[in-house]
């Protein structure tokens, strides 16, 4: 071979970002088996209302269902991606909610391997149903909030993180008695309070589709993305227009509805989890940036699970070389899917080049988020000035 210079091209030497999938959703609520078609328990996923309606989500066979799946698209969009299963009438939502019920919201969890973000559960329940209410609402959402933030917690641990939504359900129509959900610890889970019709249920599917189209940093009662897709809304039995102590409502911990002068249609009145304002995690759109930069953090580091790492021998440290490397590639993948797209203020990663690894084989990396500030009151200070004073 005559002398020459060759150049051979490498692969996989920049480091692409981590595809996340962070709008992905699942519902799991009341319905009936349609032969040859969708049964109890038959975890299902549909692309768009049609593909539902395929699987005998119709206002013929499961007329519930099918409202909040409609309304989810209405809200979400053709294309997206939504888990699906349903329960008999007999399965309220803290038992769908149960971890320990192997036919509830786990196994449609379980069926989608960790890519369902966003949960929503929903319940019709037969005739002879009869609540117990408890401060306003059917007993049956507290009781799911607290096993939901159970499961979610487990799933969190299983790097399978999501946040869920309950369906408020019998609301008697008196704010005043409502249980303040700020002084409780379900810091992954949400209410939602009233809906596009009138009486006892609560449009989950309309809330679930406007966070599923949402980055996960934006609040679903930004009023830049317009009004919700609804001609008429209700909280309880009363239309919003009318409808007492929303302000109430909202200060108590619940997403809903509520009307924006100078601006046609409804909105959200904000997305807070059932937890105290004090939390970090006090409202979905935190919960659901740290919930991405969780599985983040996850899939950069568990590619470098068990490596060897060079030790200095002088003094038994972690090599420079290493922390750098380590603290470069989380940082990378914060800064390139969450920074750069503004779901961020920025980021910060340290390691401790102290650690005693050859002992403990443990590694820490502390890794801080600095998040986005939310304009939730506007105060103008206005007022009559006189140049001639000044």
């Amino acid at each position: 071979m005559l002398p020459s210079v060759n150049i051979l091209l490498q692969n996989g030497q920049i480091g692409g970002l981590i595809a996340f999938a962070e709008g992905v959703a699942g519902m799991v609520g009341t319905g009936v088996p349609v032969t040859g078609k969708i049964q109890l328990a038959d975890p299902r996923l549909v692309f768009s209302l049609a593909d539902a309606e395929a699987l005998g989500i119709t206002t013929a066979d499961n007329p519930v269902a099918h409202r909040q799946v409609r309304e989810f698209y209405a809200e979400a969009g053709l294309g997206r991606e939504l888990y699906i299963m349903l329960v008999s009438d007999a399965v309220t939502q803290a038992l769908m909610l149960d971890s320990t019920n192997a036919s509830g919201v786990s196994k449609l969890l379980d069926f989608a391997q960790g890519r369902i973000r966003l949960l929503a559960t929903f319940f019709a329940p037969d005739e002879d149903y009869t609540p117990t209410l408890t401060s306003a609402l059917d007993g049956d959402v507290h009781t799911a909030l607290t096993n939901g933030q159970a499961t979610a917690v487990a799933y969190a641990l299983q790097q399978k993180p999501f946040r869920f939504l309950v369906e408020g359900r019998n609301y008697t129509g008196v704010p005043a008695t409502l249980t303040d959900l700020r002084t409780g610890s379900a810091n992954r889970g949400a209410v939602v309070l009233g809906g596009s019709i009138s009486g006892l249920t609560a449009s989950v599917g309309l809330a679930l589709g406007r966070l599923a189209k949402l980055p996960v940093h934006r609040k679903n009662s930004r009023v830049k993305d317009g009004a919700i897709t609804m001609a008429a809304a209700f909280i309880g039995a009363t239309a919003v227009e009318l409808a007492p102590g929303i302000d109430l409502i909202h200060a108590k911990g619940y997403i809903t509805f509520r009307n924006v002068i100078g601006r046609s249609g409804y909105f959200f009145t904000d997305d807070p989890s059932a937890s105290p304002a004090t939390d970090d995690y006090s409202f979905i759109a935190r919960g659901r940036v740290i919930d991405k930069a969780a599985v983040l953090a996850y899939l950069t580091y568990i590619n470098e699970l068990n490596d060897e790492v060079l030790i200095n021998p002088a003094d038994g440290t972690l090599s420079i070389g290493v922390i750098k490397t380590l603290e470069s590639l989380i940082r990378t993948q914060i800064d390139g899917s969450m920074t750069l797209n503004g779901e961020i203020s920025g980021v910060s990663v340290f390691i401790n080049p102290a650690q005693n690894i050859i002992s403990t084989n443990k590694l820490i990396v502390v890794l801080n988020i600095t998040p986005l500030g939310y304009l939730g009151t506007i105060e103008v200070q206005l007022g009559f000035i006189n140049p001639a004073n000044s």
